[in-house]
């Protein structure tokens, strides 16, 4: 089971990540043409298609390799807080009354299964700053929002309307966006498989 996660894990990041510098930077990498990857196909109608995925792990002819190498000498050196502080407007309107991310928030937790007033303790912020997550005062960041996401165990359609609402995106050439990105597309929320697939990629635990 272990064994076949991390294998399913591997193929995926192979064919999501783009931090082509990072790729191209290992020893074993191995250019590859846009021929190679179109062979029969047509180069006109998907030459640019074949110019990007060219870059990407999944076609290196040592893939393995490649891929051994780059785990070993990821460095996950992404920071960010947990929240960010909303437009003077908006926390103008916060006194008021909740703002449309603060509801979205409140009505996520709500449909899985979580009490908005108590989940601040299940994903690492304090009941204060919580309260104003919910009021709109402060705008989660992207790893407030992924774990929240494994925390309550999220579908792909409501991860993505917080996401658009909070002004974030994935970003491919972050090791931790893809292995997120996997766990939530399989839907792989178990604690142990999510720590599992951290340290496979010598990521920072979120949660």
């Amino acid at each position: 089971m272990s064994e076949d996660f991390i294998k399913d894990l591997n193929e995926y990041f192979c064919k999501k990540y783009t931090n082509f510098n990072l790729i191209s930077s290992m020893p074993s990498y191995e250019s590859v043409t846009i021929s190679m990857i179109l062979k029969n196909r047509n180069r006109i109608e998907e030459g640019e298609y074949a110019a990007n995925e060219m870059r990407k792990l999944a076609y290196q002819p040592k893939v393995d390799e490649v891929l051994a190498e780059l785990k070993a000498r990821y460095v996950d050196d992404n920071f960010s807080f947990s929240i960010r502080v909303a437009p003077w407007r908006q926390r103008v309107k916060a006194l008021f009354k909740r703002s449309w991310s603060g509801r979205m928030m409140e009505a996520a937790v709500r449909k899985y299964g979580e009490d908005p007033n108590t989940v601040w303790q299940k994903i690492g912020l304090s009941e204060e700053i919580w309260k104003k997550v919910l009021r709109g005062y402060y705008i989660p960041e992207k790893v407030l929002l992924f774990r929240l996401f494994l925390v309550l165990g999220m579908r792909e359609e409501d991860s993505s309307a917080l996401m658009k609402v909070c002004g974030v995106m994935f970003n491919f050439e972050d090791a931790r966006d893809v292995v997120v990105k996997y766990l939530l597309d399989y839907r792989v929320f178990n604690r142990e498989m999510i720590d599992k697939a951290f340290d496979e990629f010598n990521i920072r635990k979120i949660i």
